[in-house]
């Protein structure tokens, strides 16, 4: 077989991968986690049952492939260190970048983190976006000696809060924009809760460094 056999080949089978994992977002979405069966996903596709073995072991598994690749892209469309000079306009773009991409993949994030998705899958999604965290957190050297687990510890406390306050969010948005709620998670994580409750809150005033 020629090596252009095999690249065809390739594209194919990605394509209908591609096919499966679309069509499920679908039919998740529309039908909810625990009511889409394999068989409707892959009717969706225009592809037999049998095709669907042949690249996940069951819907978990395709949904688990779908969780990998969301994270992915959102990670891939965040580019600032969360640490160093200008570190507080660097999170401040991070988290309007996970808020617009939440915005406009709110069936992606609910099939990952919604009240549906399995507790496993939700666990490994808000475990994925905490790996993420930690791996941008410890980029740059530290300003101060911490203990070895604190670049764990802020992962999880942050990916925690973000993952519940866009799922409230995306239920409904309260009038807040994608900028709005990125600002008011970035007062909480500056000031603290207390801080910021002392501190009073004007959405329409930029946080201090963030000008």
């Amino acid at each position: 077989m020629s090596s252009s056999d095999t690249n065809r080949q390739e594209r194919r089978r990605q394509a209908t991968r591609r096919r499966l994992l679309e069509a499920a977002r679908r039919q998740i979405a529309a039908r909810g986690y625990a009511a889409t069966g394999i068989l409707d996903i892959t009717e969706a596709a225009d592809l037999s049952k049998g095709t669907f073995y042949l690249y996940f072991n069951d819907k978990d598994d395709l949904v688990r492939a779908l969780i990998r690749e969301g994270f992915e892209d959102l990670m891939a469309g965040r580019d600032w260190p969360l640490t160093g000079e200008g570190s507080a306009i660097n999170v401040i773009e991070t988290l309007r970048t996970v808020f617009r991409y939440a915005a406009a993949n709110r069936d992606l994030f609910r099939i990952m983190l919604g009240k549906e998705a399995p507790p496993d899958l939700s666990l490994m999604a808000i475990n994925y976006f905490a790996g993420a965290i930690e791996d941008i957190v410890t980029t740059d050297p530290p300003a101060a000696d911490y203990p070895p687990y604190l670049p764990a510890a802020l992962a999880q406390f942050i990916a925690g809060a973000c993952v519940r306050l866009a799922l409230w969010w995306l239920e409904d948005d309260h009038g807040l924009s994608p900028d709005d709620i990125s600002q008011l998670v970035f007062r909480l994580l500056n000031q603290g809760v207390f801080g910021f409750l002392a501190s009073g809150y004007d959405p329409s005033k930029p946080s201090e460094g963030t000008q």
